[in-house]
């Protein structure tokens, strides 16, 4: 495990009138040049927004409901780069409905009927936060649109290339999942397949979905392509201490230091509520980690406090990142129990 955090991918923006270097500001589509726009206050040096190596934003002050809407601006992407850079599941899906989802995110339900990419369960759920006003572009072409701003049948087959959530502490279902750039390939009549809401056509540099073209055809196309994606992020569903103890890569015993960011000071928790936290490591019970290590974790809220130690079931963090994540959803370990994790990993 590094001993340097990096700190290239955990990106702080300012709450400012003016633009800003960062991500995407809704889970999952993290894309590496993003600008985001935010009037809320007059641009200082604390550390107002915090972005995940996953595109996921957190805002320091609610949103004032008469400011203006935030945009979001990052780079052009073809329908092929997209799928190559972020799809971890491609499905055949069938609509069902979409409702609101907190305050500021839309749900949409599913059923599957085909995998082409990964292992998505009969029924998934896709959100998107729809309060979002986005801009995409490179040195030839500027598209803006709205993500989630998407219309389905009930009686259409969709291919949905998506993002997998796979985050413990989500809010979200633990089926979820969101949309790569609002694509959206209708199977039925792909000339009515979309990406940034416009024809797909116009983004595609190898499939004309205005002219015809087989079902058979676009389902090989996107197999072809994204076969060698990795998958996504997931959590170890077990409740089982035994269990989290094995399948965890590292266990090991934090100091909790001052925090990065607490929840209340979120803009909206529609994602979940969690606590940023520096650690130090005290110990490594389970994986090659030096004491003194110090990294981010990301809390459930109001868990933790600063001063306390605690055991800690943990994976390392994605390629660029410095935050890390618990394996599971019950992977924080009072120092009480000690004695009993310490007892499993003998026997393991």
């Amino acid at each position: 495990m590094k001993k340097v955090l990096c700190g290239a991918v955990l990106i702080v923006l300012l709450l400012s009138a003016c633009t800003t270097s960062g991500d995407l500001p809704y889970p999952a589509d993290a894309d590496k040049h993003l600008d985001y726009k935010d009037n809320l206050a007059e641009a200082d040096d604390t550390e107002n927004n915090l972005v995940f190596e996953d595109g996921s934003l957190e805002a320091a002050t609610d949103p004032d409901p008469n400011t203006p809407m935030p945009e979001a601006s990052f780079d052009y992407l073809t329908f092929e780069d997209a799928l190559l850079e972020f799809a971890t599941d491609v499905v055949i899906a069938q609509y069902v409905g979409s409702r609101p989802f907190g305050k500021r995110l839309t749900e949409f339900e599913f059923t599957i009927s085909e995998r082409v990419l990964g292992n998505a369960a009969d029924r998934i759920f896709v959100y998107a936060d729809t309060n979002v006003s986005t801009h995409v572009f490179d040195v030839s072409r500027e598209v803006d649109f709205m993500p989630g701003q998407l219309t389905f049948n009930s009686k259409t087959n969709y291919m949905l290339p998506l993002i997998a959530i796979g985050q413990p502490h989500a809010n979200t279902h633990d089926d979820g999942y969101t949309f790569i750039r609002n694509i959206v390939i209708d199977l039925d009549n792909p000339s009515r397949s979309v990406m940034y809401s416009e024809s797909l056509t116009e983004h595609s540099a190898n499939l004309d979905f205005k002219k015809h073209v087989s079902k058979q055809e676009v389902v090989s196309f996107v197999a072809d392509l994204t076969k060698n994606n990795p998958p996504g992020r997931n959590f170890i569903r077990s409740e089982s201490i035994e269990d989290i103890i094995d399948e965890s890569p590292y266990i090991l015993i934090v100091e909790i230091n001052d925090p990065l960011r607490l929840s209340h000071e979120q803009s909206t928790t529609d994602w979940g509520a969690t606590d940023l936290y520096n650690v130090t490591v005290v110990r490594s019970l389970k994986g090659d980690v030096d004491v003194g290590y110090e990294f981010v974790m990301i809390f459930l809220a109001d868990t933790v406090l600063p001063g306390e130690q605690h055991i800690i079931a943990t994976g390392p963090p994605a390629e660029g990142s410095s935050f890390y994540r618990f394996s599971s959803r019950n992977s924080l370990f009072r120092m009480e129990q000690l004695k009993e994790v310490m007892s499993m990993l003998k026997h393991q």
